[in-house]
């Protein structure tokens, strides 16, 4: 077993290279187009065989033995074969379903299957990914926040807003800042006893991060939920949670990035919901009761 660590604030995210295609996947935002090309064919479930040198992979991507090493030793391995025969080792086991790019071709019945069973594996590669202890602590750093603030851009708002409606069900209240000036306004208020999560694939979106560096810079603690261990993000975080995804467009980082952002978001939801269970139940209670008159 090979591992490296990532340590925030005192805190140790052991990661097992076993995961070696979602460890692949949250490396990749770090490295250079060239180098992306290469690690992105490494993750071809036929593309590398015992058998295959590192002579014939430099001749199929035209590149220099050299540069194989180089990306091995980036995504965290000691060079090509030990990367090699992790890969290897992974595609062979039991356990792995490698996830299906749509054809043009492809029925109706054929996409179906694809994007489900797509789904399904990315929910088992996170469930054996997940560090259990850094989501009980980040759920504790919520269940202890004065004020609790939501950021992210895009796409990633409509996971935030979710999850504010999850929280607002135990009676707890957050904000999710619509925009660059609004998240500003409110890293610059934040203190030591408020929490901001930030849900970001990339980890690197500028929209967020000067928001982010305003609120590690007033003390707030950071939770993050991204796709990227070596994004500025990651390091700025307190409790950084990982969700790794596909990078392939549409069934990747449109798809399945955000079913494993939710899922993380229900992870650490049902985990404050188990610290603070008298809270919770009379709460859901009141809430449910509230909106029961527009279920007629």
């Amino acid at each position: 077993m090979y591992n490296d660590a990532i340590a925030s604030k005192g805190m140790i995210l052991s990661v097992d290279l076993n995961q070696v295609i979602p460890n692949i996947r949250m490396r990749l935002p770090s490295l250079t187009r060239t180098e992306q090309s290469i690690a992105e064919n490494f993750l071809k479930p036929h593309f590398l065989q015992k058998s295959t040198s590192i002579k014939e992979v430099a001749e199929r991507l035209g590149v220099s033995t050299a540069l194989i090493v180089k990306v091995s030793k980036k995504l965290g391995f000691s060079g090509f074969k030990q990367l090699k025969d992790a890969l290897n080792a992974q595609h062979q086991s039991d356990t792995f379903l490698a996830s299906e790019q749509l054809e043009p071709d492809d029925s109706c019945e054929q996409i179906i299957t694809k994007v489900l069973q797509n789904s399904i594996n990315a929910l088992t590669e996170i469930l054996n990914f997940v560090d259990a202890k850094m989501v009980s602590a980040a759920a504790d750093a919520i269940v202890n926040a004065k004020n609790i603030e939501l950021y992210a851009a895009g796409g990633s708002t409509i996971i935030c807003e979710d999850f504010q409606h999850k929280l607002l069900r135990f009676g707890m209240r957050a904000s999710v800042p619509r925009d660059r000036h609004l998240m500003l306004m409110s890293a610059s208020v934040l203190s030591s006893s408020d929490v901001v999560l930030v849900v970001s694939h990339s980890g690197q979106t500028v929209d967020l991060m000067d928001a982010v560096r305003l609120a590690k810079q007033s003390g707030a603690k950071i939770i993050s939920i991204t796709n990227n261990y070596h994004a500025e993000l990651s390091q700025l975080s307190d409790y950084p949670l990982y969700a790794p995804a596909s990078p392939e467009p549409l069934l990747g980082k449109n798809g399945t990035a955000r079913l494993v952002k939710l899922a993380m978001i229900d992870s650490l939801y049902a985990t404050i919901a188990g610290k603070i269970p008298e809270q919770v139940e009379d709460n859901l209670e009141k809430t449910t009761k509230a909106v029961a008159l527009l279920h007629r």
